[in-house]
């Protein structure tokens, strides 16, 4: 059997893998939509705690007796760097004993009948993806400006070589077989690490499989200093990650960037002006250009590092 193949309908286990650092002011909601769940080939949930300074172990152990099989594990280690939520989920898995794992994040918020949908196509995939759905817990202001806050969210493609597809880390999917085959997600991307598993399960002869009726809430940032650094940090975690699969920037990338940011700045003084009314699609268009200015800083911080040894370059991967 090809290792992206199907295995057959079969009854799993699942295991619920929900990281959380000082989520407090979430992270109620997410166990809420948890305890309407529901799963007859049994299913666990695996709260993983990366060392939370707020009560948001006090707001889990409130579900003990509401959600089955709820373990409580701690990814930090007191004294050491505090690593991101890559290295939680792996440490939920090691502490999970289903067939599958389903991952969730402390501010969102999973839909009537996604761990069914999950548990249904992961009898069937090796790697699934629930849609993410952006309405229902933001503001119409952080949503973009296209129709993207009116529909449901895919499968994304990279618009760089390998030119494969992802999807967000919050809405995974894995069969047992698959993780282990593929190892642990990477610790090296914080941000990224979801595009990285998605690109490294292409590389090894595997496909994403989006499910349609599964269905994440996705809480956006709505903090424009958080939405500045969300885009500074994805850009330079992308950039590295490009590295990684020995995909090099081009020629002068460094400075027709540089002539990108400054056409960026008037534009930027423009939206900031019109949001000063008040009127939602300005806070929207500063919003997002907020993102994109994030996005464009982080970017020219990583075409300014000295790169390092490509360690998986393309052409190597697919052998």
């Amino acid at each position: 059997m090809a290792a992206g193949a199907a295995r057959g309908r079969l009854p799993v286990k699942l295991s619920v893998i929900l990281p959380c650092f000082n989520g407090s002011a979430t992270l109620a909601v997410q166990l809420e939509a948890l305890t309407r769940q529901d799963w007859p080939g049994g299913w666990e949930v695996i709260a993983v705690d990366n060392g939370s300074t707020d009560n948001s172990l006090e707001i889990v152990r409130r579900y003990q007796d509401r959600l089955p099989g709820l373990k409580i594990v701690q990814a930090y280690t007191p004294g050491t760097k505090r690593l991101g939520v890559a290295h939680s989920y792996n440490t939920g898995i090691k502490a999970a004993t289903g067939d599958a794992f389903v991952f969730c994040e402390a501010d969102d918020e999973v839909a009537p009948g996604w761990l069914q949908a999950m548990g249904e196509a992961l009898a069937d995939h090796p790697f699934v993806v629930a849609r993410l759905e952006h309405r229902k817990l933001n503001p119409p202001w952080v949503l973009p400006p296209s129709t993207e806050g009116e529909r449901y969210s895919g499968l994304s493609r990279a618009s760089t070589p390998p030119y494969l597809e992802w999807g967000s880390g919050a809405a995974f999917g894995l069969q047992r077989s698959l993780y282990m085959a593929l190892g642990p997600l990477s610790v090296e991307f914080p941000m990224s690490h979801d595009m990285e598993y998605c690109w490294r399960a292409q590389a090894a002869g595997y496909s994403l499989y989006l499910e349609p009726r599964a269905v994440v809430h996705y809480r956006e940032k709505t903090r424009l200093k958080a939405r500045f650094l969300q885009g500074c940090n994805w850009a330079i975690d992308d950039t590295r990650l490009e590295r990684h699969y020995g995909v090099e920037p081009p020629r002068f990338a460094l400075l027709r960037h540089g002539a990108y940011m400054l056409r960026m700045m008037p534009l930027g003084l423009g939206v900031a002006l019109a949001a000063t009314t008040g009127r939602v699609e300005a806070k929207r268009s500063l919003a997002d250009w907020i993102w994109n200015f994030g996005w464009a800083v982080g970017k020219a911080r990583a075409l300014m590092q000295a790169p390092g040894p490509s360690r998986l370059p393309w052409s190597r991967a697919r052998q």
